[in-house]
């Protein structure tokens, strides 16, 4: 049981540090114009050709570096939610909160090769999946693990995550993304997730 402790821990904190990192590297070398976190999506990190799309104009030179990331972090999250689950109370809960994470994952992989300048709707589509699989997820790992007294403080951390997660994704659907940045509203839904999975690795290796 320690060993499937260290390996979920593991797995989330390389796959939330591992999308930083080389988000980073590929917003670093972005453009012209340069990266600027309030107006470029992830999506236009990953586009493949450089051009006017969505009325912008796109440029990412190491798109390959991203779509890497985050078809690495489709993949831990797959395989660390797995690692989790049997660390969880029993139940419907468990396995309804573990399904949104890997559907989560499962997107996210996807996502990878659905570039927004090759298919739009595919890019949505497997986007919108994994934002809300994975918020979601968030949410109801909280409700799992709210009934064990040492982890409530872990799983109300978890639910607002969640719920901020799924906020950030309505106002964005409704059009008020545009309010703060469409790059900005995307962190704001991709953060949780995130500061979620790092935390989480390191809260399994306090448990210890």
């Amino acid at each position: 049981m320690e060993k499937l402790v260290s390996f979920a821990a593991t797995l989330y904190i390389v796959a939330a540090v591992q999308f930083v990192i080389f988000v980073a590297i590929t917003a670093s070398n972005y453009g012209p114009p340069v990266y600027n976190p309030l107006t470029v999506t992830i999506s236009d990190l990953q586009a493949l050709n450089c051009g006017t799309f969505q009325g912008a104009y796109v440029c990412s030179p190491m798109h390959v570096l991203a779509n890497l990331s985050v078809a690495v972090l489709g993949l831990l999250m797959i395989a660390g939610s797995l690692s989790l689950r049997p660390l969880l109370p029993g139940g419907h809960r468990r396995n309804v909160a573990v399904g949104f994470l890997v559907v989560a994952g499962v997107a996210a992989f996807a996502n990878a090769f659905t570039p927004e300048d090759v298919t739009w709707t595919g890019d949505l589509v497997t986007a919108i999946i994994a934002f809300l699989g994975a918020n979601f997820g968030l949410i109801q790992i909280g409700r799992v693990v709210s009934s064990e007294s040492n982890w409530r403080g872990y799983g109300l951390f978890s639910q607002t995550l969640g719920t901020f997660g799924v906020a950030a994704l309505i106002l964005d659907g409704l059009g008020l993304g545009t309010l703060v940045g469409e790059g900005a509203i995307e962190w704001l839904i991709v953060a949780p997730v995130l500061v979620w999975a790092a935390a989480t690795g390191f809260r399994l290796i306090l448990r210890k």
